[in-house]
């Protein structure tokens, strides 16, 4: 019982000598948005979006659609007129569906190559996202190492269920604007994260 007592003496000794772990708070979401290279990469993915409805079949799409309306339009008015000219008729019905036939062609085309074209551009959009997340993840293992914390949670996180990573936190220090401006500032021959290349160009000739 003697030994059992000293034993929890020490115990408790050693846990009130012990000090509790230093911990420093970051909001990543704030940092990435702050990034330069977040903005240049969101510029350079707006304008490979832009570039899909400049593709030539795009072009051509809306021209054929625009003379099918016109199509149509004219033979509701044929249909409409008593004595039409029935020959002529025919022969708009006849256009008309060849060039439908033509417009489902382009269209499933169009669309294919629009898919393809998207996948590609969030495939670096995320490839861009991962990158910069890494240089943020090692620049706070370094910031938190070099101030001396323990812990360094991210305060803008969320868990599995939806909630916040962190729930509650008293007098946590805030390295946010510290990580951002020892991201922002890019020391002298220290190469910047690529921005985002456009993917390689299918467009038709």
């Amino acid at each position: 019982m003697r030994r059992l007592i000293v034993t929890f003496l020490a115990l408790s000794t050693f846990g009130a000598l012990a000090s509790p772990p230093k911990i420093a708070l970051v909001r990543i979401r704030d940092v990435y948005r702050l990034l330069p290279s977040t903005k240049t990469d969101q510029a350079a993915i707006e304008v490979m979006r832009a570039e899909i409805l400049k593709d030539s079949r795009a072009d051509q799409l809306r021209k054929l659609i625009g003379e099918l309306q016109s199509l149509q339009t004219e033979l509701q008015r044929l249909s409409e007129t008593d004595g039409a000219d029935t020959a002529r008729r025919d022969a708009l019905s006849r256009e008309y569906e060849i060039k439908r036939s033509s417009v489902q062609s382009l269209q499933q085309d169009f669309e294919t190559f629009r898919t393809e074209r998207t996948n590609e551009i969030n495939r670096k959009m995320v490839e861009g996202m991962r990158a910069s997340l890494d240089r943020i993840a090692a620049a706070a293992q370094k910031l938190g190492a070099d101030k001396g914390f323990d812990w360094v949670l991210d305060s803008s996180g969320s868990t599995n269920t939806g909630l916040p990573f962190v729930l509650y936190s008293k007098d946590a220090k805030d390295l946010t604007d510290d990580l951002t401006a020892a991201l922002t500032v890019v020391p002298p021959n220290t190469a910047a994260s690529p921005p985002v290349s456009p993917p390689a160009n299918t467009r038709k000739p």
